[in-house]
């Protein structure tokens, strides 16, 4: 059982970074619509869940950016989400997490349509400079 303390501050040390990078999903084309790929209005998102911080990681110290992509359906549901890069540990709470955000769907033509994302998401612990000292940290190893 998590102290009072300890509590509040994992809730405090999930920092999330949401830039979502998108590209319509490809779909055989037909007639007119083959001229016409992508979309007019981006999927925005409406509501997003937090992950929780799982307790071995947190108890272990673990940090990380877990990237993730996607499918927003046409009703804005987040579909097939998949781990493109991993942090051992961290994985499962963000895909349990992604999968219970909620967007407006791209727009084609005054249409909804499915749209594929790709969106870290990072945890971290105590200070706030976290997010950006992993951001650093991940360029310099590229």
């Amino acid at each position: 059982m998590l102290s009072g303390t300890e509590l509040g501050a994992r809730m405090l040390s999930i920092l999330l970074v949401l830039s979502l990078s998108l590209s319509p999903v490809q779909t055989p084309p037909q007639g007119e619509e083959a001229a016409k790929p992508g979309y007019d209005v981006p999927p925005r998102l409406l509501k997003r869940k937090n992950p929780s911080y799982p307790d071995e990681a947190f108890r272990r110290g673990v940090e990380g950016i877990v990237l993730l992509e996607f499918v927003i359906d046409a009703e804005g549901r987040v579909q097939h989400p998949k781990v493109l890069e991993s942090v051992p540990g961290l994985d499962q709470a963000a895909l349990k997490a992604i999968v219970k955000w909620q967007f407006a769907p791209a727009q084609k033509d005054g249409k909804a349509v499915a749209t594929i994302a790709k969106s870290p998401m990072s945890f971290c612990i105590g200070d706030k400079g976290c997010t950006e000292r992993l951001l650093k940290a991940k360029r310099r190893s590229q």
